[in-house]
């Protein structure tokens, strides 16, 4: 399993887009029977898949999608200190790319926030996409803080009071949008914050009247 890793980063790191096919397919067969083999170069294979996404052959950067989500999967937490950067460009592929890559994309935060800690996930999520200028990335964005805040809880989320106020402004802000999706999943974060008293109280010191 470590020579194959270490082939399958040098595939990667080709320009041939059949060997970098290659090299996907090898650390998606890692992940999912040697997960312990790539922790020891996480990083180096976290960039080796996540530069893959972006790339302009559709076929590749599904590849590196799909592989990511396996990566997710396998490793669990231990993605946690690679969730900024693979939000970054999930979130950017969403706006930028064929319907088949925008679907993967969400897909695969979709299973990020199943399997890596939370926070990580929501903090991720609060400064790469809900405040985007792209009206589809708010939207993909919303969804999947939505179900980070669901794991946590309202009362694990007011522990922290900085991010609860984030999250009220967020939230507020989310339920205004023009996409009528995006309002819709800012109103059920609005009514799950509305059940603890901290966020009560949050709001209406942090929200004028006419918006609350």
């Amino acid at each position: 399993p470590q020579k194959l890793l270490l082939n399958a980063l040098v595939w990667l790191s080709s320009d041939n887009w059949e060997l970098k096919e290659k090299g996907l397919l090898t650390i998606k067969c890692l992940a999912n029977s040697h997960s312990e083999v790539l922790l020891c170069k996480l990083r180096e294979v976290s960039l080796a898949v996540t530069k893959e996404v972006t790339s302009l052959r559709s076929k590749v950067s599904h590849s590196a999608i799909i592989t990511l989500g396996d990566l997710f999967v396998a490793l669990k937490k231990d993605m946690d200190s690679e969730v900024d950067e693979v939000v970054q460009v999930l979130l950017q592929m969403v706006w930028n790319s064929p319907e088949f890559i925008q679907k993967a994309a969400s897909q695969t935060l979709g299973i990020m926030v199943e399997n890596v800690t939370p926070s990580r996930a929501m903090t991720a999520l609060m400064d790469s996409g809900v405040q985007h200028r792209h009206v589809l990335v708010r939207k993909c964005a919303a969804k999947h803080l939505l179900t980070a805040m669901e794991k946590m809880g309202a009362t694990k989320l007011a522990g922290t009071p900085i991010r609860a106020e984030k999250l009220v402004r967020l939230a507020v802000k989310l339920s205004q949008d023009c996409h009528k999706i995006t309002r819709y999943y800012g109103w059920k974060m609005l009514h799950m914050l509305m059940d603890h008293q901290k966020f009560e109280r949050l709001l209406k010191q942090s929200v004028p009247a006419h918006d609350l």
